[in-house]
């Protein structure tokens, strides 16, 4: 019997803005970034497309979008192909990225480099940054020190290996190589955006997929002040 995980569900939910903050957070995130038309992008674990849509949109840039979930890519390819939107779509692994060295001006990762193994996925994506090139990433972030216990009940509900604080995140940037890390609270905090955008849910749903919901949402609320997120700016 397949084991579904939290990834599962929310391709199979068709969430369109999964990360906390949602797609708000994302637009203004990038209110006040200059990516320019000559620009490339990297949009990692892409999701069902709406964050490239966004870019390609506002931007008018090249954008690459990859995940390695084959539901998220087949809804990402069709929200694209609806829109008329020339991007890239990519089955690709954060952890081992198929692109040639210092190829890309940012790098999007939102909710992501949680759910890989860092130190590969961060290497990685150091790696195919331009010099002066810059990552945004949103991404789960502890208020304060949790115990064992605490922190076995938040990975096991969304299959991460870790939960961070700020400080531990900004060491890990950093000791990819990163010159600089520029951290950013979100004053409209707001970690269940899972039903705030228009989704596009699959035709069947597994009742399993409503059982790791509701752990996410009990998770949130066990947790609400303790278990956060913050955006990263990080600059190569």
């Amino acid at each position: 019997m397949k084991k579904f995980t939290y990834t599962d569900m929310i391709a199979h939910l068709g969430v369109s803005s999964a990360h906390p903050g949602g797609s708000a957070l994302t637009k203004k995130t990038f209110s006040n970034e200059n990516i320019l038309p000559d620009m490339k992008v990297l949009d990692i674990g892409c999701g069902t497309g709406q964050t490239a849509s966004f870019l390609a949109k506002k931007f008018q840039c090249e954008v690459i979008a990859i995940d390695v979930h084959d539901t998220m890519l087949a809804k990402a390819k069709k929200r694209f192909d609806k829109t008329g939107l020339d991007i890239k779509v990519i089955k690709a692994n954060a952890e081992k990225l198929p692109f040639t060295d210092e190829i890309f001006d940012y790098i999007v990762a939102e909710s992501v480099i949680v759910f890989t193994n860092s130190d590969l996925s961060l290497g990685e994506m150091y790696r195919v940054l331009k010099k002066s090139g810059k990552l945004i990433s949103i991404e789960m972030t502890a208020e304060d020190k949790l115990t064992i216990s605490e922190k076995k009940e938040i990975t096991e509900v969304y299959g991460i290996k870790k939960v961070l604080l700020e400080e531990e995140w900004k060491e890990h940037f950093l000791n990819t190589g990163f010159s600089e890390v520029i951290i950013e609270r979100d004053h409209e905090a707001n970690n269940n955006q899972l039903a705030a955008d228009k989704n596009d849910p699959s035709e069947y749903i597994d009742p399993k997929l409503f059982e790791i919901l509701q752990a996410h949402t009990e998770v949130l609320q066990k947790f609400s002040g303790r278990l956060g997120y913050r955006i990263y700016r990080c600059i190569k």
